[in-house]
């Protein structure tokens, strides 16, 4: 592109790339942030075997392949198109998404576990620090004269409400991810689940209560297990491998 014409579209849409057929892939959060580690360059492979059958390769940080679940989009689907902005606010149209995917994971390979291991150690960490004071720093009291006290208007402030609204999952892949986390241990509360599927705390308990048993007594008071129906289940797949 021309510099004459680069500038001619500052504040305006440049449609050159507008019949481009783009794709559209929702990935999960850790292999996003996998991502965007590597910065600039290649970050994987899309492999087209015939028909429906899609997969994603990744280097070796993941090192798996992924199925890739694919959804027309039609105009009942409400069409998108991409859009891009560059460092002079120049925006230009880049595509249609013409794809819809979502990645499949599989729950079973070896990687998986071991991600979901790391991060079930990781919520479970304590993070708090032990700092000590030098007694010099210590506040000591003092008498005061009552009259040379200033008056001064004291502001409270409402504390912010969180933004960061997490997602909801459908309800298989929160399944996936509830069944990975008892895997690693058999008892866990409603605050080590909600932080290792990152969903939010009501959707995540209505889905606890159709495969997990809150406990309401005894040594494991207040915490969830599977119901005996699906630890059978999950350990029958371990035996078969």
């Amino acid at each position: 592109m021309s510099e004459e014409k680069n500038d001619a579209l500052v504040g305006e849409v440049n449609t050159d790339n507008a019949d481009n057929q783009v794709w559209l892939i929702k990935v999960p959060k850790f292999l996003s942030e996998s991502w965007q580690k590597i910065g600039q360059g290649e970050i994987g492979q899309i492999h087209i075997k015939g028909g429906d059958n899609i997969s994603l390769s990744y280097g070796p940080d993941v090192g798996q392949e992924f199925q890739l679940i694919t959804t027309a989009n039609t105009l009942d689907n409400q069409p998108l198109k991409i859009f891009s902005e560059d460092k002079d606010g120049a925006l230009a149209l880049e595509g249609n998404i013409g794809l819809r995917c979502d990645i499949k994971i599989d729950v079973e390979s070896p990687q998986y576990r071991d991600l979901m291991k790391s991060r079930h150690t990781k919520y479970n960490t304590k993070t708090r620090m032990t700092q000590v004071i030098d007694e010099s720093e210590l506040f000591t009291p003092t008498l005061f004269d009552a009259n040379k006290v200033k008056v001064s208007t004291v502001g409270i402030t409402q504390k912010k409400k969180s933004t960061d609204k997490k997602e909801k999952l459908p309800e298989d892949e929160v399944l996936d991810l509830i069944f990975s986390a008892f895997r690693a241990e058999k008892h866990l509360d409603l605050k080590t689940l909600e932080s290792f599927t990152e969903q939010p705390k009501n959707h995540l308990k209505t889905i606890l209560e159709k495969v997990c048993i809150l406990n309401k007594r005894g040594p494991y008071h207040h915490l969830y297990e599977l119901k005996p129906e699906f630890r059978d289940k999950d350990n029958s797949k371990d035996e078969k491998k």
